[in-house]
Parts: structure tokens; C-alpha cells; sequence
């Protein structure tokens, strides 16, 4: 069913349009991502989408009760006085229809009078029954598992709302958009301030999701995993396409190659056209010249394919070969306060590694890329740069930009000997043209901000970058910019990033932050994420069976204290191993069969199910992550056969 339509839909502001011609539809359960350049009108969409902003031209339709919770990027302090409160904020009707259930409890206990206790009776079971249908005794579970999902351990749900940092509001004001469960959730760039698990699991719980959900992101993994269908703005408009992130990529390109082949066909047809009419409009044939300048002037004209709106042109300029030792790490330990972010690190980093510095908010991830930058000391340990080595530090912060220069001013002093029109044309690779190089560096937005510390640090021939969140402001196109220009440079780099897909593409290495510690792990990003994956399984395996080996009681004829297993234990490990055999052959054989499916070109075929390849492929991860799970327990019991 259809629940929100637009219809050459437009949006101007003065004399500047933001997006015209802008048509699609939006059905019932649908899984939309809104991609395109930062400032091409994203948000103004939303708001024409839920009403909230009327469009200039064109028709937009919403089915008539329809429900919208919109998360924006900035928005106003909350009422409540903790976190806890906070995220049960959408449950404020159920907390007062709580309060008045338990005011009439007491009531109860406390009426001596059998016919007043009786009218008070039925309104305390028409009150609780009302609760219990609208989800009363699930709020606070939902409103829990959310804060944890996104972040907010049990410990931190006192925590008073003024008391939280920028990203921290940001995540609680994502559980309260999600909370309120409306029919169609908008988020404006939800995983701002969410680590990877975070990410993670927002996937999941959006895949799930009971309502339609369209979601403004620069997250091409997100949006991979996530989306069914993808609105593209650019050019002032908008294109609708079906399917993810990945097959959305494939079909703008099919797109814009069908319109540049239609408009060379267009323009060499008027190019003809104009030609017959300048021959022929005073000879002979003026009537049909005459008629073909009125058709002519009648066509409808092919827009040229615009090339891609413009993107940073970055590239890092060499900062000369370092020695083969680059930094070593010698027990650093940091420490907020008297909490110890992680126990004491140590590594030695080489010539051109490219290592993820990856872990949850507030692990200490920041931290200890400013004690390798040296403007910040560790508790403990020394960090000890290599021969050669010509460090440049990215803050994600902005706090290494001064608010109170220009942007000229600013980029200029990374390098002093540039002529002013060498400065001019470096930043106008930056997208600074003109003018916009003398604005103040603090009055600019996030992205731009980013933008003139990626065109300082390209300045500073660097052969090690240590760069905390350069990927945050950057929409999807600036993100490839720089991808591109990682995979490119010659140098070593130590990057903190949620962009999984830039982490997946530039990573050797993974300093990660398990359990108090960072654990070096040699390899990349997605070999890290497989063997953690590996090791989740084989503990959770490892925890399953100790709990089905605890003894039940005397005659349950487990292991002895000496460890020995008796004949019984020994047949129940065999028939145990038996269904784990059984079942791995089956999961083997359902992967296979999946495999089989997604391979098949008919199932992307037009008309055929968009949402039947996502659900294949998560069924398939399911499954995947069972069969390690039951690999592990099959070795295990294996195992303790063998030694019996």
C-alpha cells in the first residue's frame, strides 16, 4: 500500500531552487536511503515528506493518519532530568497511566466501603488491561534494550542530560526517535556518534523494523545492508532506484549513459533541423521550415549528463621515505581521572602500515591517538617516533583549526612558501572559490570545517598521518575522494573511522579495544571482523556446553570431581555430537542452496521481489554464524571424547 507520494514535487527558497520534478512513491514497510551531495536539499526533503515544510510547486499525498517521527541532526535540550528518563520520554502516556493504575491500587487497599471497592476494581481492570494492550509492561525492556543497544551501559542511565557530551545526546535522541515507533521513521544521518557495534546493531533493529523507514546516510555499508530502494538528489532533482546501495551504483551509471546517448541523438537531430531552417526558411520550402521551427521550439530538450558536482581534488603530498621503524609503543596506559581507559599497549609500527584503531565510544581510542600525536602524556609508557618520521595529526575535533582566522589564513600557514595564487588554486581543489576563502574558519559548517583541515594536512609532506574521524561531515563522494587518495599515498597511516567501507579498503592492521586492553591484530579490517566473529562463537559454544555439563544433581551421572566421564555422560556427549553433525550438514546445505539463489539472475529481475536477495543474504549470514557456532561445539565435544 502506498503511504506517501510526491509529484513533481518542488522546493525553492527566494530565488534559488533546492529540487524540482522530484516524483516517487513510498509503500508500506519499504527501506529507503536518501543519498547525495551535503547541502543538495536532503533534510528539506524530509520535511515537505512529513509536512512540516509546504513545497513550492507540485503535489505531496501522505495516507491519512500516518504517523512520522523525524530525528534531526540538531535539536533542542530534553525536559527529562537523566538518561533513563529520557528514553522513556515517548512513553509519557503509559508512565502517567502507570502512576494512575498503582493511585488506584492504593485506592483499593485502602476503601472500607465493598461498593466503592467494587466500582474502583473495574476501573483498575479496564485501566491495567488498556496498559497491557498498548505495551505498558514491555516500555521499560524496549526503552533498555535500546539505551544498550546504542550505547548507554546500566551504569550510565543516571546520568544526568546536562551532563552529556554532543555525541552522547545524539545517540539518546536516536533511542527516543526509535522508541516512538511511528508508521514512518525518518532519520537524518542516525549513526553520527555511533560506534561499530552500535552500528550494527541500529541495522538490525531497522531491518526489523514494523514501519517504513528512510534514512539520510553517508554509511555505504549501512546503506548496502539496510536499504531496498535508494533516492538519488543531484542536479536539483531526485531519481528513484530499487535495490541497495551497491545496485543503486550500477543503475545511475546505466541511467547516465541512456541520457547521454539520448541527448548526443537530440542535439545532432536540432543541429540538423537548424540547418534545414536557415536553408530553407526565405526559399522555396519556407511552410515546412517554418513548421519545423515550431516543433522544434516545442521539444522537450534531453538534459546533458552533468559531470559528478564537484569533488575534493586531495591528494597527500609526499613527505619523504621514513625509516623502516616508524613509532614504537612502548606499555602505554591512559587514564580518565582514576578510570583506566586501557591497560598498558605496546606495538611497533612499520614503513607504510595502514592501521584501524577501532573500538566502542569512550574506550580511549582519541586518547591514545594524542599521546602517539604528542600533544597529550599517558599515565604510563612512552611512545617513541622512528628516523625520519614527519608526523600530521587530524583532529576530529576542529580544535587544531583557529576560529578567528580566515580560511586562507589558516591552510596558509602549513605551507608559508606558497605563492597566493598557488594558496588560491590549492583551495579552490578544496571547493573554496572566491570569496568563500576569506570567511572565518568558526563560522563554517562541520563539512566545510573538514574540508579546510584535509587542505591543511595535505600541505604538511607528511609520511605519517594519524587521523581521528576524518571521514565524520563528509558525505559519500568526499569519503571515496579520500579513500582514494589513502590508497594512494606512500606513507603510513593510523586512522580512527566508523566508515567500514574505508576501513575495509585501507587497513593492514587492527588495534582493536576488547576487554580493558587493545589487542594487535595483524591483518584487515574484515579478517579482524571474521576471526572476532570466531571467537564470539567459540566462547558462546564454550559457555553452552559448560552449562549443559554442570551436574544436575547426584544421579545425573556427570563427571566426577576427578574429571572422569561416566558411561551415560559419555553416551549423551556422542548423541550430542550425532544433532551437531545432522545439523551442520543441514545449515551446509540450505548456505548452498542460498548461494545458488543469490547467483541466479532472475531474482533480480524486473518485477521480481526487491526485498527477496536481502532477506536471502541475511539468512545467510544467520546461518553462517550457527555453523561456526556449531563447528566450535562439535570440536569441543570432540575433544573431551578423545580424552576420555
Amino acid at each position: 500500500m502506498t503511504i506517501v507520494r510526491l509529484q513533481n514535487a518542488g522546493k525553492q527558497y527566494g530565488d534559488r531552487w533546492v529540487f524540482r520534478n522530484v516524483s516517487f512513491t513510498v509503500a508500506e514497510r519499504e527501506r529507503w536511503g536518501i543519498v547525495g551531495r551535503n547541502g543538495v536539499g536532503k533534510t528539506t526533503l524530509f520535511r515537505t515528506m512529513t509536512g512540516e515544510d509546504e513545497t513550492t510547486e507540485g503535489e505531496v499525498w501522505r495516507h491519512p493518519g500516518l504517523r512520522f517521527t523525524l530525528l534531526k541532526q540538531n535539536r533542542g535540550e530534553q525536559s527529562a532530568a537523566t538518561v533513563h528518563e529520557a528514553a522513556l520520554e515517548p512513553f509519557a502516556d503509559l508512565v502517567e497511566m502507570e502512576r494512575r493504575i498503582a493511585g488506584e491500587l492504593e485506592q483499593l487497599g485502602a476503601e472500607p466501603d465493598p461498593a466503592e471497592a467494587g466500582r474502583l476494581l473495574k476501573s483498575y481492570d479496564r485501566h491495567v488491561e488498556e496498559f497491557r494492550r498498548r505495551g505498558g509492561y514491555e516500555m521499560r525492556s524496549r526503552a533498555d534494550a535500546t539505551l544498550e543497544g546504542l550505547g548507554f551501559p546500566q551504569d550510565t542511565w543516571g546520568k544526568p542530560i546536562r551532563a552529556l557530551s554532543g555525541g552522547e545526546l545524539g545517540r539518546l535522541r536516536l533511542a527516543q526517535t526509535l522508541l516512538a515507533q511511528p508508521d514512518v521513521l525518518f532519520l537524518d544521518e542516525p549513526t553520527n556518534h555511533l560506534d561499530l557495534r552500535s552500528t550494527e546493531w541500529l541495522e538490525e533493529f531497522l531491518r526489523g523494523y514494523p514501519g517504513t523507514v528512510m534514512v539520510v546516510s553517508h554509511d555505504r555499508v549501512f546503506l548496502e545492508r539496510l536499504a531496498d530502494h535508494v533516492l538519488h538528489l543531484e542536479e536539483q532533482t531526485a531519481y528513484p532506484y530499487t535495490g541497495g546501495y551497491e545496485s543503486f551504483l550500477d543503475q545511475r551509471e546505466a541511467r547516465r549513459e541512456l541520457q547521454r546517448k539520448q541527448f548526443e541523438q537530440q542535439q545532432a537531430h536540432i543541429v540538423r533541423t537548424e540547418a534545414f531552417i536557415q536553408k530553407f526558411i526565405a526559399g522555396t520550402r519556407t511552410k515546412q521550415a517554418k513548421s519545423r521551427r515550431t516543433l522544434l521550439s516545442r521539444l522537450e530538450r534531453v538534459a546533458a549528463v552533468g559531470r559528478d558536482e564537484k569533488a575534493m581534488g586531495l591528494q597527500f603530498a609526499s613527505g619523504g621515505r621514513s625509516g623502516g621503524v616508524v613509532m614504537k609503543v612502548d606499555g602505554v596506559q591512559c587514564a580518565y581521572g582514576a578510570r583506566v581507559l586501557f591497560s598498558p599497549f605496546s606495538a611497533e609500527v612499520s614503513r607504510a602500515e595502514r592501521i584501524a584503531l577501532v573500538g566502542p565510544n569512550g574506550c580511549g581510542k582519541s586518547t591514545l591517538m594524542r599521546v602517539l600525536a604528542g600533544v597529550a602524556r599517558p599515565e604510563r609508557g612512552s611512545v617513541t617516533m622512528g628516523t625520519g618520521v614527519r608526523p600530521a595529526y587530524y583532529r576530529q575535533d576542529f580544535t587544531h583549526l583557529n576560529p578567528d582566522r580566515k580560511i586562507r589564513e589558516e591552510v596558509a600557514e602549513a605551507a608559508p612558501s606558497l605563492t597566493f595564487t598557488e594558496l588560491r588554486s590549492h583551495l579552490g581543489r578544496f571547493l573554496f572559490s572566491g570569496d568563500e576563502q576569506e570567511a572565518r574558519v568558526g563560522d563554517l559548517s562541520g563539512g566545510e570545517q573538514a574540508r579546510v583541515a584535509l587542505a591543511k594536512i595535505t600541505l604538511q609532506k607528511a609520511n605519517l598521518l594519524l587521523l581521528d574521524e576524518p571521514t565524520n561531515h563528509l558525505d559519500i563522494e568526499s569519503r571515496e575522494v579520500l579513500e582514494e587518495a589513502l590508497e594512494g599515498y606512500e606513507g603510513t597511516v593510523i586512522l580512527i573511522s566508523h566508515d567500514r567501507a574505508m576501513l575495509s579498503s585501507i587497513s593492514t592492521r587492527v588495534w582493536a579495544h576488547e576487554d580493558g586492553r587493545f589487542v594487535d591484530y595483524p591483518g584487515t579490517f574484515d579478517e579482524w571482523l571474521e576471526w572476532s566473529a570466531r571467537r564470539k562463537a567459540e566462547s558462546a559454544a564454550t559457555a553452552t556446553l559448560a552449562r549443559a555439563a554442570e551436574p544436575k544433581g547426584a544421579s545425573t551421572g556427570s563427571a566426577s570431581a576427578g574429571g572422569a566421564m561416566s558411561k551415560n555422560e559419555i553416551r549423551r556427549r556422542e548423541r550430542e555430537m550425532q544433532k551437531l553433525e545432522a545439523r551442520i550438514a543441514e545449515i551446509e546445505e540450505r548456505v548452498g542452496e542460498i548461494e545458488t539463489a543469490l547467483g541466479d539472475p532472475a531474482l533480480y529481475a524486473a518485477g521480481a521481489d526487491p526485498s527477496r536477495p536481502q532477506s536471502l543474504a541475511a539468512e545467510r549470514d544467520r546461518l553462517t554464524a550457527e555453523l561456526a557456532e556449531s563447528y566450535a561445539a562439535w570440536e569441543k565435544v570432540g575433544e573431551e571424547l578423545a580424552g576420555v
